[in-house]
Parts: C-alpha cells; structure tokens; sequence
C-alpha cells in the first residue's frame, strides 16, 4: 500500500445557487397574514376599543354631535332640501363616504335657476360641493385633532381648534383626492356594468380610506409638509400584517348599509322623528369611534413608519 498521498480531485459537487428572493406583488403589502410580532400596529379588536374609550372621553364633542346635526340640517333644509335625514349621519364620517354624499346633497339642495344656462347652470351647484367639501373637511380636522391631543396628554384644549386650522389644509387635500377616485370609480361602473360597481364604487370609497385615513393625525401631530403628510398615510396604511384594508373594508361597509337600511329616518320628509335622531346620533358617534382608533392606531406605530420607501433587492445590488 503505497504511503503517497492520493491527489484529491476536486468535488463536483456545487451548493445549490441561492433562489432570487420573490418579487413582492402589488397585494402582498396589503393581503399579507399577520405573522406573530410582525407588525407594530395594535389588534383592531384592541384599537377599536381604545377607539370608543377615547370618544367617549372627549364629553364636549359627544354634546357638540347633535348641534352640529342640528345646524346642518336647519341650513340645508332653508334651501329646499327635504332628506332623508339618514343622510346627517355622514356629518362626521370618514371621506370619501363625505365626498359621495356631497354631490347628492349639493344637487337636492342648491339648484340652479329654470332658465340658466351654460356654467350659470351648473355653477350653484359645483359651489355647493366646494362648500361642503370644506366643511367636512373642517369636521373632520377638528375631531382628528381633538383625538390626538387626548390620547397624547389624556384631556383636550383649545390648543385642538388652533392646531385644526393646520390641518383644515391636509383634509381639504383628501377630500378632493378621494372625489377624484369617486370620478374614477363611476367610469369603471359606467363601463363595466353591474360588477364595476362593486369594484369601481364601493372600492374607490375603500381605498379612499385605506390610504388617506391617517393622514389628519399625522398632520395634527407631526410638523410635515402636505406630500410628506400624504405619502405618510399611504406608507402606514401599507404596513404588512397591519389589518388596515380589513378595518377600511368592514368601516366602508357598515356604513353603507346603514345608509341604504331602511332604518328611522331613511324617508323623505322635514320633521325627523325622535328614533331618526337617535339613529342618525348613534351612527354619527360611530363615525367619530373610527377618526379616534386611526389616530390611536397611527400614533402607536409612528416610530416604525419609515419616512423612505423601502429599496428593491435588484435596485440595491445595482447601486
């Protein structure tokens, strides 16, 4: 046996190259199963009871809830507008659900002259959106501000209505972006029929919520321009494993069906029974639960929301 080392010869064998990591889909981000401690973001179960907790703790705005219905409803019905008054309940709503019902109301209400013509015809009733359009967006500051100041330091201020005038800026520039995804989403029904409906109207209204949602709290408690604070929400509400479209798609629904329900209040007429009030106020206190569980959920994960896009594998290898 001969004692010379054997010369080796060199192994054939090659480790298996590593896969490509999987190009991520357009839904991953929002489809994604939230997978143990994956995801920042708090439970909707828990945020949606720190929600109701919150509302209820700012007494001054449940007690301001039926006045501002009440103002509404007064002025509106002075300029010939006769209901449902089911439709008050979309007072403190989230847009676009505010931005849908705007045309509706706007075209009930503020009607052009019989023999006006041209942009005359049409130009009470474009002022009459604007007008509501800034006036939900006023709402909505207000309240989104008055949540976070309360979940910050646990009371509210008059620091809430200066800091709302800051923010009137960044719900003005929701609610126009969600009337165009509602223009968007009536082409898609008018050229897809029965299905497009679905996908074209109730789901602009749904990713008006999804992305656009936390936009008033950031804005009320972040010092950001108005893309930063816009592309900001879209960030957050893209959080893998964050439930957000889940929350839009349940929020957006429930509503809907409130609004078509034959429920108190659901018929024409200019005297609203004493049931249509409390539906239209328990529904309206509904509304303002949702603003104060996206603020809560917004605030308990704002140190994890990066305020860059996370860069490609393939765009990282190149640099």
């Amino acid at each position: 046996m001969s004692n010379k080392k054997k010369r080796q010869r060199p192994s054939s064998y090659r480790a298996p190259a590593p896969a490509p990591a999987p190009r991520r889909g357009l839904l991953d981000s929002i489809l994604a199963p939230r997978a143990p401690g994956g995801s920042p973001m708090p439970r909707l179960r828990s945020t949606l009871a720190r929600g109701l907790a919150t509302t209820l703790s700012i007494r001054w705005l449940l007690a301001a809830v039926p006045v501002v219905i009440l103002a509404a409803w007064a002025f509106l019905t002075s300029f010939g507008f006769e209901g449902p008054f089911s439709t008050m309940s979309v007072t403190f709503a989230l847009p676009p659900l505010t931005t849908s019902a705007d045309p509706q109301i706007a075209g009930k209400t503020f009607r052009a002259a019989i023999d006006a013509t041209g942009l005359g015809a049409n130009a009470a009733g474009l002022v009459a959106i604007f007008g509501l359009l800034l006036f939900h967006a006023a709402v909505n500051a207000i309240v989104a501000t008055l949540s976070v100041e309360q979940l910050r330091t646990g009371s509210v201020s008059a620091w809430a209505i200066r800091r709302a005038g800051r923010v009137l800026r960044t719900t003005l520039a929701v609610g126009f972006m969600c009337l165009g995804l509602l223009i968007i989403g009536n082409l898609v029904s008018f050229f897809f029929g029965g299905i497009g409906q679905v996908f074209g109207l109730i789901g602009s209204v749904v990713i008006g919520v999804y992305l656009f949602g936390f936009a008033p709290t950031i804005a009320a408690d972040e010092e950001r321009r108005l893309t930063d604070t816009l592309t900001r929400s879209v960030r957050s509400a893209r959080m893998p494993g964050s439930a957000n479209l889940w929350l839009a798609i349940i929020y957006v629904l429930a509503s809907l069906v409130s609004l078509l329900a034959p429920l108190p209040g659901s018929t024409i007429g200019r005297t609203p029974s004493i049931a249509a009030w409390a539906v239209v106020i328990v529904l309206s206190v509904g509304h303002l639960v949702m603003q104060s569980t996206l603020a809560y959920r917004y605030l308990a994960v704002a140190p994890d929301v990066p305020d860059q896009p996370a860069k490609r594998p393939a765009d990282a290898a190149r640099r």
